[in-house]
């Protein structure tokens, strides 16, 4: 029998291998030698990968402060999914809630983020309400930082923001108390707000003027370290082949989840996906960049999740649009029992978990797909609301038919044409007979204006994002409005046409990865900070864990721990190259 010192060579060389490259403690990672001599191609204070709303942020600040900045991107040309974005940041006691005397006390924000974001820890009765020290921290310095990291931009010029009076996601617990004006998006010349393409053509202004280089189409793929595994620089692939990029201070990482990495989403994620509305480029890079360097991983099952309309997904997995809320009052989306599920009006991100719902007995995901349902009233009302094809527009996604057995007939038909690549998906024989009592009992609600199976409408996100954002009324149709009390509900005529489109799950982005301190520094297995490395948005464990606070949940905390993640970097003292 072998002892531990028998094991034989290429059983050690893969043993040591795979820890090293996991980073596991006892295995650390070779340094590189201190006789090593690199060429680098370029030289910077800082070296930010990644060009979205976490990566202009950092650049920015720590530019701000004198430091030569180089930004590298994966993609062609800059912006990130940011720029695909609506463009809105979440952002507590922000300075116009303070200019219009809006209280938005410390205790009070912690508490609702806390709650969304680690709903089965949390505690009342808890100083940190339920949550570890380092969790707390977190959100602690978003609180902390978020506001001043957006006047820091506005003052320098980078960035102007308008305000949006519409209500947070978990909006009618106890503990979400202003609940309103903490979403923010960037302000237009003209006065009115902007979208995501806005805000990166702001911040790229500034980027400009501080005369910050961005070298597109390069990817970094290796993280250079002294002997005393400080990080000193980059690796970066272009198609000119490799070059290495010096930072002398720090590198910042902002490149975006893992959304497109087939093997990734397969084994961290909690179900199925079907892509996402991240840009291409956004294949993981930290996440394998991170374990070499040692670091610690988390919020790996996380993700800002979106549904998608399937068929678009199939085409492209990177798709233009999620669905943000289903647009209409007749209309409900079922499974494949022909039953709700959930309330069609609640938050993208909280909605598209129902997706993940297992059946133990059956061994499936019985709502892997759902169906949105609607009628010809829907159809023409509030067309192009999408996924609601505008007037005269025919998308092939659309399944129509005249009543509910020959619309049954028709999903099923269009699930067997796409069989090779989502699998073979039968809906249950009873489909019809379910949908119909489905639509009899949705129907009996609508008339007295409620909805007593999900609660739909009772809640002002459901009515004021429906009414405003999402689900806008048009006024060329002979079609009557919804006048109700709750504008959310109306019966849908089963004998007429109707109309269905399969949704399934996706993400806005991953926002699991390395782990970072509330310096936004990145930490290793230890929990330590790794010398001259910082992280920030979707590539990195995002302090918000699985909560999304409000809209601009996502870019908020990019802006946020970008900006001080400039910051630290600039802070750090330049570092020996050997």
């Amino acid at each position: 029998m072998r002892n531990s010192g028998d094991v034989p060579r290429s059983r050690r060389r893969f043993l040591v291998g795979s820890a090293a490259l996991m980073g596991v403690a006892g295995f650390a990672r070779e340094a590189p030698s201190a006789t090593r001599s690199r060429a680098w191609s370029k030289s910077a204070d800082v070296a930010v990968v990644g060009s979205g709303a976490a990566g202009l942020a950092a650049a920015l600040s720590a530019a701000s402060r004198g430091n030569q900045v180089i930004v590298i991107e994966k993609a062609p040309a800059i912006g990130g999914t940011t720029a695909k974005s609506d463009g809105a940041y979440w952002i507590p006691n922000n300075h116009i809630m303070r200019q219009a005397g809006i209280a938005d006390p410390k205790d009070d924000a912690i508490r609702y983020m806390v709650r969304v974001s680690y709903p089965a820890l949390y505690r009342d009765d808890d100083p940190r309400w339920g949550v570890g020290e380092r969790e707390y921290e977190l959100i602690e310095a978003y609180y902390d930082n978020a506001a001043g990291a957006i006047e820091a931009l506005e003052s320098m010029d980078a960035l102007r923001s308008t305000t949006v009076a519409l209500p947070d996601y978990l909006d009618h617990v106890p503990t979400n108390k202003p609940m309103r004006q903490r979403i923010l998006l960037p302000k237009r010349a003209d006065g009115n707000y902007g979208n995501g393409r806005e805000l990166v053509r702001q911040l790229r202004l500034k980027l400009e003027a501080h005369r910050i280089e961005v070298l597109t189409k390069h990817a970094a793929s290796r993280v250079e370290r002294n002997a005393r595994g400080e990080v000193i620089g980059l690796t970066v692939k272009s198609a000119d082949g490799e070059s290495l990029i010096q930072a002398k201070k720090a590198v910042v990482f902002a490149s975006g989840g893992f959304t497109h990495d087939p093997d990734m989403v397969l084994n961290f994620q909690p179900g199925p996906n079907w892509g996402g509305c991240a840009v291409p480029t956004n294949q993981g890079d930290f996440v394998r960049l991170g374990i070499e360097t040692g670091a610690m991983l988390g919020n790996m099952v996380g993700a800002w999740r979106a549904e998608l309309v399937l068929e678009s997904a199939l085409e492209s997995p990177s798709v233009a649009r999620d669905v943000w809320q289903p647009p209409g009052d007749s209309m409900i989306l079922v499974n494949k029992y022909g039953q709700r599920v959930v309330n069609e009006k609640r938050n993208y991100n909280e909605r598209t978990r129902v997706h993940f719902e297992y059946d133990p007995v059956e061994s499936e995901f019985p709502n892997m797909l759902l169906f949105m349902i609607y009628d010809q009233r829907t159809a023409e009302l509030f067309a192009g609301n999408f996924p609601l094809p505008e007037p005269g527009d025919r998308q092939s996604y659309v399944i129509g038919a005249r009543g509910i057995s020959s619309l049954r007939s028709a999903i099923q038909d269009r699930l067997n044409s796409h069989a090779k690549r989502i699998g073979k998906i039968t809906l249950s024989p009873d489909f019809a007979g379910a949908l119909t009592r489905q639509v009899d009992r949705f129907n009996q609600d609508a008339a007295r204006g409620v909805d007593l199976q999900f609660m739909r409408g009772k809640y002002p996100y459901d009515t004021e994002w429906h009414s405003i954002i999402n689900s806008k009324e048009r006024t060329d149709t002979t079609w009557p409005a919804n006048r109700t009390s709750n504008p959310t509900v109306h019966a849908i005529d089963k004998d007429g046409p109707l109309y269905a489109i399969i949704l399934a799950a996706g993400t806005l982005d991953t926002n699991g990865g390395p782990v970072i301190n509330a310096k936004a520094q990145v930490l290793d297995t230890h929990g330590r900070p790794i010398p001259g490395l910082y992280g920030a948005g979707n590539c990195i464990a995002s302090p918000a864990a699985q909560g999304y606070w409000g809209a601009g949940g996502t870019i908020g905390p990019a802006l946020t721990f970008g900006y001080l993640a400039g910051l630290g970097a600039s802070g750090e003292p330049a570092k020996e190259d050997t």
